[in-house]
């Protein structure tokens, strides 16, 4: 194994100084943008959510006195990190940027809006789309044998963990891109291949939606399918 060097050792060093340094900035952009949403909206945030994703009269409990705090700051978090989605990006861009050649850093430019925008229309359609059917119904499906009482908490969490998922299915035209880029793949390959993905884009359809109605599924499913097409265009011409 070969040994290094001085000077190999010494660039190893600053490397991973400014990559302790780059980490440290979006933490704390993280953690700023976190405490901010906290301390502005936090006595509205989860009133807001009970109201917004649960039917009127479910009881939300609390199973000790610290729970509430740690929600609001739990959820708090989730938008924290959407918050500082753009410095996180650049941080890493200014990480790997001595690396890259001109093409790659123009490229690199032009994917820091686009996954932001991609993350922002995930968002809203989860929050708007997905999550109000899928809590409604489990709520009112567990009434027909007992008197649902959600745990705040748990309630919480469960909203936060969708609310990233489907923002981060939303990257899916970056991922596909970077297939098409690193020739992994073709468009013309997957074009090719569309029943297959429909196929599968239905049944995550019907997996991220408990709804038992066909409106919901199909819906989401029809929102994948276009993300799907729009990934094809964004690889072969925006990218």
């Amino acid at each position: 194994m070969k040994e290094l060097n001085k000077t190999e050792i010494q660039e190893l060093v600053e490397n991973l100084k400014e990559l302790r340094n780059r980490l440290a900035v979006a933490i704390v952009a993280v953690v700023l943008a976190s405490i901010i949403v906290a301390f502005v909206f936090g006595s509205r945030i989860i009133p807001f959510m009970i109201h917004y994703f649960l039917p009127k009269g479910t009881k939300v409990i609390a199973l000790s006195p610290i729970e509430y705090i740690y929600s609001v700051l739990l959820i708090s978090a989730v938008i924290g990190i959407y918050i500082a989605t753009p410095v996180i990006i650049y941080e890493i861009f200014r990480f790997v940027e001595p690396g890259l050649y001109p093409d790659e850093k123009h490229l690199f430019v032009r994917i820091v809006p686009s996954s932001f925008i991609l993350l922002t229309l995930g968002l809203l359609f989860s929050f708007f789309v997905v999550i109000p059917p899928s809590t409604r119904f489990l709520v009112f499906y567990s009434q027909k044998t007992a008197e649902p009482m959600l745990v705040l908490s748990r309630f919480v969490s469960a909203v936060g963990v969708m609310i990233l998922s489907i923002g981060l299915i939303f990257q899916l035209p970056l991922v596909i891109a970077f297939l098409v880029k690193a020739k992994l793949v073709t468009v013309s390959w997957l074009k090719h291949r569309r029943r297959y993905v429909y196929a599968i884009l239905l049944a995550l359809g019907f997996f991220f939606s408990p709804d038992p109605t066909p409106i919901t599924p199909i819906v989401i499913a029809l929102t994948l399918v276009f993300i799907f097409e729009f990934s094809l265009i964004f690889a072969e011409h925006l990218l």
